[in-house]
């Protein structure tokens, strides 16, 4: 019961600060402008696309991963009567766990966390920014994969409000 109301009240401040604070306009100075930048907004939109739809594959494979680890510790735990051996194997499980973790969240910094970054820099600079994809520190440092899932809609949610998307109607009401 707690926790539904310290979410109710979380999203409530969430929703009154964030729409307190302006639309976030960037604009990149001259010398730093990216391939992105120069991009057309069909251009951008399509990469944006293909961008998020690499990294929800990613988040997808770590949690049918994740979820094959827990399935194989859960099983092996079924066949032991032993406490000790069950917090073993619990013990072996957190660290593969941790450790699958790591490795996807270096895969997406090695092949998706500098496009993410240049794609909303090139984004935010046409659009200005919406609801919802409006925290740069997200796309600077996400901690996990739900802040890369995070991350992939916000994108999306800016490649929809590229002039030209039908779905920027949508999000303008």
């Amino acid at each position: 019961m707690m926790l539904i109301v310290g979410l109710a009240a979380g999203v409530a401040i969430g929703w009154y600060f964030g729409a307190r604070h302006g639309i976030q306009k960037i604009s990149p100075p001259p010398g730093k402008a990216t391939a992105y930048s120069r991009l057309s907004d069909h251009e951008l939109k399509r990469k944006t696309v293909e961008l998020v739809a690499a990294i929800r594959g990613l988040a997808r494979s770590y949690y049918d991963e994740d979820s094959r680890l827990r399935a194989t510790a859960d099983a092996s735990s079924g066949k032991t009567d032993s406490p000790q051996e069950r917090e073993r194997i619990r013990q072996t499980w957190l660290a593969d766990s941790a450790k699958l973790h790591d490795t996807f969240m270096d895969r997406y910094k090695t092949n998706y966390w500098a496009d993410a970054l240049l794609l909303r820099e090139a984004m935010v600079a046409k659009v200005g920014g919406v609801p919802g994809a409006q925290n740069p520190i997200l796309f600077q440092h996400p901690t996990n994969m739900i802040g890369i899932e995070q991350v992939a809609n916000g994108l999306d949610l800016l490649s929809k409000a590229l002039p030209g998307s039908e779905e920027r109607g949508a999000l303008s009401k």
